[in-house]
């Protein structure tokens, strides 16, 4: 079995607590520049994939603080004429909203601060995209394994999202090589990928698709 498939102990919930705090310093001490021409590989790459050209209808990340920049891939994919959906977090309800990008997207204009301080699209003027139409989700993590695992930051957002709202999207973690470990313990709920995009390379792990 892929990974270490644990019960929610304390002694497990308190190694994943400090997993999340070694990897969280490991990405925040790279180079702002490395960072960026890291982001810029990675956007290449995943744009190129043949999922992504196959794909119309895309949710990506809001990247924050040290997360692989996912505004160019915003852009980029825009161009290549698929709908973007990008998070607005619910915090009452503990779920993630698709919401549709303005073709003319710009992050400092179409983003404010939301939960947490993450970028996120303005409620007011916010157009829901219907989640089991999304092909594809981008996401955010601070740690993954060579077993399609990803550590997230502890509150589940995208592990319900995946489960219960876009069970039929392909799953896709952008993170930085650094963030790339051999194991780690993981939970019941954890959704694992499909693909994992790094700068040195990408990593597949095959899933059976239930037709829609």
């Amino acid at each position: 079995m892929p990974g270490r498939l644990l019960s929610e102990s304390d002694e497990i919930v308190q190694k994943r607590a400090q997993l999340r705090a070694w990897a969280r310093q490991r990405r925040d001490s790279l180079a702002l520049q490395k960072r960026l021409c890291a982001s810029r590989r990675i956007c290449q790459s995943v744009c190129s994939l043949a999922d992504i050209r196959a794909a119309t209808n895309i949710f990506v990340y809001c990247s924050f603080r040290s997360e692989v920049a996912t505004d160019k891939i915003c852009r980029t994919l825009l161009k290549m004429k698929k709908t973007v959906c990008v998070p607005l977090v619910v915090p009452a309800k503990k779920e993630l909203l698709p919401i549709v990008l303005d073709k003319q997207f710009e992050a400092n204009s179409c983003l404010r601060p939301g939960y947490q301080g993450i970028p996120e699209p303005v409620w007011e003027t916010s157009k829901i995209f219907a989640s089991e139409c999304l092909d594809a989700v981008l996401l955010p993590g601070l740690l993954f394994d060579r077993d399609g695992n990803r550590l997230g930051y502890g509150g589940g957002f995208y592990d319900r999202f995946l489960a219960h709202k876009a069970p039929q999207a392909l799953r896709i973690g952008l993170a930085f090589f650094c963030q790339l470990i051999a194991s780690m313990p993981v939970l019941a709920h954890d959704m694992r990928l499909d693909i994992l995009v790094t700068e040195q390379g990408i990593l597949r792990w095959p899933r059976k698709f239930v037709a829609r």
